[in-house]
């Protein structure tokens, strides 16, 4: 797992939306949701 997994989380429960956690993160949305879903892989 790795920490920027968790701070994407992080991200998405603070805005409550998928692009706007990507803006803060400086990535993508596409790029966002694909990190999001390898940590809910990596949590089962």
């Amino acid at each position: 797992m790795e920490i920027r997994w968790l701070e994407d989380f992080i991200a998405l429960a603070r805005t409550r939306h998928f692009s706007r956690a990507a803006d803060d993160q400086n990535v993508t949305q596409p790029t966002f949701s694909r990190r999001i879903k390898l940590l809910e892989e990596e949590m089962g």
